[in-house]
């Protein structure tokens, strides 16, 4: 009752909303007498049914609120010019498309057991060019390529190529996927088709080497940005693989607690880790000092409740799956 009394508020602040609010976020440097460094984001919508889409009223978004077509607990999501993808871990899992020209969302029409390219545990998504939905799942050690149907394509890891595939990246320039597997502590380089190339953070010292890669992200040049959630750093490459620097996940308080979850990154080379045990996210500098925390423990606009996956797309615009809020929440960074 809890739970959904709470869904029900963040529903009405959410629709009630009229233009955009700004978040200048909160500034936990510690850099006394210094004028903190303000992140413009703009709120832009609040995702989770068709009715929300569209911008309907509080009426309706309450009354299609826990049925099969409004988000329950989103985990990751990606966007591209048209759409906005999300995945959602309810059961059975689901495949949300949200389609920004007809205003509409659907669920993609993915198999169910015992066909192959069923969903399990989904928890990472991404699109390509051809408008093929990458999905990475974590039980199935597989990632499946679907059409917009829910048609499957292709798929990654038949023959043991991956042990618990998780965050997905897709360089659209060099036509690879990059996939984190955590389980072989590895961050694994695939064409388009499925076939093998590389592989990242295996080599080199101790600090290079990853643990549990968890997310990934491109910047505007391609380089590789890789969320390591067990060590609670972030490790960065170029794109052929080689290792340029790492740092640590920490606001430069003691005793920092965190649980990464996401990772992305803005076109000014900001980068954005959701926690999801302090509900908010961290932002770095490209050279991994730390700038601010975005948001709050709650369920009004800017604020957070175990927030998963992040997404930016080439517009700067931001997408965080909100998950316990059951929402995808999305804000516009400006420069």
């Amino acid at each position: 009752m809890l739970r959904y009394q709470l869904l029900i508020t963040t529903m009405l602040i959410a629709m009630s909303s009229a233009g955009c609010a700004f978040i200048a976020g909160k500034d936990d440097s510690g850099a006394a007498g210094q004028d903190a460094k303000h992140i413009r984001l703009n709120y832009v919508e609040t995702l989770r049914n068709q009715a929300s889409l569209r911008g309907e009223g509080f009426r309706d978004v309450v009354h299609t609120a826990g049925t099969p077509t409004t988000l329950l607990q989103p985990n990751s999501v990606f966007a591209d010019a048209f759409r906005v993808y999300v995945t959602d871990q309810t059961l059975p899992p689901r495949v949300f498309i949200f389609d920004r020209g007809d205003r509409t969302a659907s669920i993609l029409a993915i198999p169910v057991p015992p066909a192959d390219g069923k969903l399990l545990n989904p928890l990472g998504i991404a699109v390509d060019v051809g408008n093929v939905i990458y999905v990475a799942d974590a039980q199935q050690g597989r990632v499946f390529g679907y059409d917009r149907n829910g048609a499957l394509l292709l798929s990654f890891g038949k023959t043991g190529d991956l042990a618990y595939p998780m965050g997905i990246a897709i360089d659209k320039r060099r036509n690879r996927i990059y996939i984190a597997d955590s389980h072989a502590h590895l961050v694994k380089t695939f064409t388009m088709l499925g076939d093998r190339l590389f592989d990242i953070g295996g080599d080199g010292k101790a600090d290079q080497r990853l643990t549990s890669p968890a997310g990934i992200a491109l910047d505007r040049e391609g380089r590789i940005h890789v969320l390591d959630s067990q060590s609670r750093r972030i490790s960065i490459y170029e794109p052929d693989g080689k290792f340029l620097r790492t740092f640590p996940l920490s606001r430069g308080g003691v005793g920092d607690s965190i649980k990464p979850r996401g990772i992305a990154v803005d076109s000014a080379g900001h980068i954005y880790v959701s926690d999801g045990v302090n509900n908010n996210i961290l932002i770095f500098e490209s050279d991994g000092s730390f700038l601010k925390t975005w948001g709050k423990s709650g369920n009004l606009s800017g604020d957070f409740w175990t927030p998963q996956g992040l997404f930016i797309d080439e517009r700067d615009t931001i997408y965080i799956a909100d998950q316990t809020n059951s929402r995808v929440q999305v804000y516009q960074f400006i420069k």
